[in-house]
């Protein structure tokens, strides 16, 4: 009896202390998720003001990188793992149900962030506002499919 009880206890103490951390776990994804669909909608931002004329083609740079790495972490699904679903984001399960579909639109968003970035680089104003349509329609695709309203 005294092996058995030990290892219940060892389990229940197991469990009290790895839940939390499982939790915890979750939590971070959504707010590191939270956190890069910030970035994104910064960055959008400051190349539309370069699309619009109100900030000079050199503005671009950064933004579209840093919209690039956050697309590799869209891609990796890092922010995305099983269970994040829960709690307070919008995130719809369908992420996890149609991995696919998800990874599709996640390489669209990336393809034309890929854009972003060299014609940013390059200077090329006009390079960059196409590629802008291009990943703006992207994330219209994400939103819209896999984004609660």
């Amino acid at each position: 009896m005294g092996k058995a009880f030990g290892r219940v206890a060892a389990a229940l103490v197991s469990l009290a202390i790895l839940a939390p951390v499982a939790v915890s776990a979750q939590g971070d994804a959504i707010a590191n998720r939270k956190a890069d669909f910030q970035t994104l909608r910064k960055s959008l931002g400051e190349i539309k003001n370069v699309v619009d004329g109100k900030a000079g083609i050199e503005t671009a740079t950064a933004p579209a990188q840093a919209m690039a790495d956050v697309g590799k972490r869209l891609t990796s699904k890092v922010n995305f793992p099983a269970g994040s679903d829960k709690g307070d984001t919008k995130a719809l399960p369908l992420i996890w149900t149609d991995g696919a579909g998800f990874d599709k639109a996640a390489a669209g968003f990336n393809s034309g962030v890929g854009a972003l970035v060299v014609a940013a680089n390059a200077k090329n104003l006009d390079g960059l506002k196409a590629a802008f349509g291009e990943t703006a329609k992207a994330c219209g695709v994400c939103h819209d499919t896999y984004r609660a309203k």
